[in-house]
């Protein structure tokens, strides 16, 4: 879609207005879900009717989740302490990219506070709704960006990756969410959790999600994780082997892995040799990513602690947890990411990828909590699948497997070996050609004129 939308744009047969209007209209009609919480109609209208029709996103109108800047404006950050501003004064460097590339700004998204939990609801705007189920989540933290892009009412819109902020919403919405080897994608503005989080890319095709990333791919000045350019391979390509995994946690729910188990058999039936292996992570891992997480949280927000007290239930709980947490204990966490890291390589080589759920559980609530099982078994980390390549840096893609128990779409997840991102991609296009997917929720249309 994104392709063919920019290049009618570059040879004149639609024009940029017209893409604004649609967003426009698509986003009234569409309140309904809370997915996009900031309308910018007059700026967008403005930047439409001066706008020069060049660039690989030529005139295709985007949405902004509230966690990255946008120069001129607020980023709330889903968060009383700074719904009122100030106004950033710069832009984020993913939203550099895709303007560079010709898009234009609409709006934006909704995320959870300061994008730490796994389903989108916040003091600020309340909670986003899955256009699959209403009374469900899109996840989080970019569960605003993922229903606007699962209801079509814009062509883009931008995801992050701390824990699985692309891969857990674009699972639960329908979609394909990619985050990329860590660095791939420099920052400008360093994130709360310094070492985890990623700007990604979440559409509705591998090759939309291809599209984007080739703009927004890139190192940047300053950060010392960003990655040169040249040095990832982005274009789709197939790993020699692929190695399946039930799960990283404990167990799984039994509609989940029904799904996952069909999506292995196509593939198998395609040709595609599955190899199965025991997990090469665990709780263990998700403990120790907590624990950076939450320290380097804590650490971003000590200047803000007289008004802890204004903050969400779920940020404040993990403020306190943090407050727990030893120099010792945490240097002791990151050192056990080289061992989880080593250990992936090892597995993954050069050549391979690892399959799993994106997550153990059915769809949660719109308004959480997250659940506190899966499968036959209690345990309060039982969600994801997704932290740990954010742990260990390495790529890793959903792709939609089928529905769960509650009509809502599950992930399939793909982790490559760090710079080898086209693997995960591959095989993503090869289990999209075999098992394709709806574009949008039931009641909506992808985005067109």
């Amino acid at each position: 879609m994104l392709t063919e939308l920019a290049a009618q744009v570059r040879a004149g047969s639609i024009d940029p207005v017209d893409l604004v209007e649609e967003s426009l209209d698509r986003i009234g009609a569409a309140v309904g879900l809370n997915a996009v919480v900031a309308v910018h109609a007059d700026e967008a209208r403005a930047t439409a009717r001066s706008h020069d029709r060049r660039g690989a996103l030529a005139g295709l109108p985007f949405l902004v989740k509230d966690m990255a800047r946008v120069a001129g404006h607020v980023t709330t950050l889903g968060s009383r302490l700074y719904e009122h501003g100030p106004a950033d004064q710069v832009d984020d460097v993913l939203v550099a990219r895709l303007r560079g590339a010709g898009a234009i700004l609409i709006g934006r998204t909704n995320s959870p506070e300061f994008g730490a939990t796994a389903f989108t609801s916040n003091d600020v705007f309340g909670a986003t709704r899955n256009p699959w189920n209403t009374a469900m989540s899109p996840g989080g933290s970019s569960g605003g960006s993922t229903a606007a892009l699962a209801a079509g009412l814009a062509p883009i819109a931008t995801t992050s990756d701390g824990g699985g902020s692309v891969r857990a919403p674009a699972a639960l919405s329908g979609l394909v969410g990619y985050k990329p080897t860590m660095g791939a994608i420099g920052r400008n503005i360093l994130p709360r959790w310094i070492g985890f989080s990623t700007q990604g890319t979440t559409g509705a095709s591998v090759a939309d999600v291809v599209t984007e990333s080739s703009v927004t791919i890139g190192e940047t000045r300053g950060d010392w994780l960003s990655v040169p350019r040249a040095g990832l391979r982005l274009a789709p390509e197939m790993p020699s082997r692929v190695l399946a995994c039930r799960t990283f946690r404990t167990d799984v729910d039994p509609d989940i892995e029904a799904n996952f188990e069909r999506t292995l058999a196509a593939l198998a039936a395609d040709g595609v040799r599955i190899e199965r292996i025991d997990p090469p992570s665990d709780n263990e891992t998700m403990r120790a990513w907590f624990v950076i997480a939450t320290a380097e949280l804590r650490q971003s927000l000590l200047h803000e602690e007289h008004r802890w007290d204004q903050m969400t239930d779920y940020v404040q709980n993990q403020l306190h947890f943090a407050a727990t947490v030893t120099i010792e204990a945490y240097i002791a966490a990151q050192r056990k990411r080289h061992e989880v890291s080593a250990r992936f390589d090892d597995l993954l080589g050069g050549d391979a990828v690892i399959v799993v759920p994106t997550a153990n559980a059915r769809a949660w609530p719109a308004e959480g909590p997250l659940p506190q099982r899966a499968g036959s078994t209690d345990d309060s980390m039982a969600a994801l699948n997704t932290p740990d390549s954010n742990f260990t840096g390495h790529p890793a893609v959903s792709v939609p497997m089928g529905l769960d128990d509650n009509g809502v779409p599950c992930g399939f997840q793909i982790v490559a070996p760090r710079f080898a991102d086209g693997l995960a991609l591959g095989l993503a296009a090869r289990i999209e050609a075999i098992q394709p997917w709806p574009l949008t929720a039931p009641g909506y249309e992808s985005f067109s004129l």
